[in-house]
């Protein structure tokens, strides 16, 4: 355990002296501005940061960009390390399980962390101008909660300070991101090409979606509504807290069969097979 937990800070260091992530954050941040630019210029800044939240991204182009952004930080680690010959030294120092949920933990963190603190910058400095929600707002929840039950979030709203609004909207997100990034470091053991490993991502995503609307799954399948808009999930639960713990499990339990397959990989690699 103490040679994982070290091999753990090892990785969480050189991801966050790495150039990659700070680009990472700055792209997000940029990326997120420039999606909502247009909603604050055509409401003459009259809007708030709560209805900018709602009005950001979506499933296009803006979203197609952040599932490139969140596979620098730590998702190439792998083929860096194959292509650097540095492969056998860390394996050899934490054990081959020990190096990949180190490495996917560190990923997956990454692109929590990128989708997170770029938000919160963005965020951050339009609330300089911006009013944070209107009362006019506040005021047709109210009226709609009087006669239909409102979400999740947005009885955070009427429950608690709107900093938890916001960290429970952007985590859900993030959380769905770092299922993204963590598919991509498991792919890095099929693929030696970056350029495929930036974009398997958006491929996974854009085959999640095709493949839902053919088949037609379950709304439990599609997790890409879960991590947008809280899925299936935000007409469960009214309570912020239990719904947060089910998005936690439900990606957590996606990013551990991630792993799972990228350690299976990785021992039939070393096998031969």
């Amino acid at each position: 355990m103490r040679i994982f937990y070290k091999m753990l800070c090892s990785d969480f260091r050189r991801m966050f002296l790495s150039w990659k992530f700070s680009i990472a954050v700055l792209g997000i941040a940029g990326l997120t501005f420039l999606s909502i630019w247009p909603e604050v210029t055509a409401s003459g800044y009259q809007c708030s940061i709560y209805y900018l939240t709602n009005a950001r991204g979506g499933l296009g182009a803006f979203l197609t960009a952040f599932t490139v952004l969140i596979v620098l930080p730590f998702s190439l680690s792998y083929w860096e390390d194959k292509h650097y010959n540095y492969l056998y030294c860390l394996k050899s120092r934490a054990g081959l399980n020990g190096y990949c949920w180190s490495h996917a933990l560190t990923a997956a963190a990454g692109a929590f962390l990128a989708i997170f603190l770029g938000y919160v910058l963005c965020y951050g400095l339009l609330a300089v101008r911006l009013p944070v929600i209107r009362p006019d707002e506040i005021k047709i929840m109210m009226e709609y909660l009087e006669e239909h039950a409102l979400g999740a979030y947005d009885m955070v709203i009427l429950r608690y300070p709107l900093i938890v609004y916001f960290a429970a909207v952007f985590s859900t997100e993030a959380m769905g991101y770092s299922f993204l990034a963590v598919f991509a470091l498991m792919i890095s053991a099929w693929i030696e090409n970056a350029f495929l490993l930036l974009s398997a991502p958006v491929m996974l995503l854009y085959g999640s979606i095709l493949l839902c609307n053919v088949l037609r799954l379950p709304a439990i399948f599609r997790w890409y509504y879960i991590m947008k808009t809280g899925g299936f999930l935000l007409g469960i639960f009214t309570d912020i807290g239990k719904m947060m713990v089910c998005v936690c499990v439900y990606f957590g339990g996606l990013i551990c069969l991630e792993i799972a397959i990228f350690i299976f990989r990785l021992e039939r690699g070393r096998r031969g097979v």
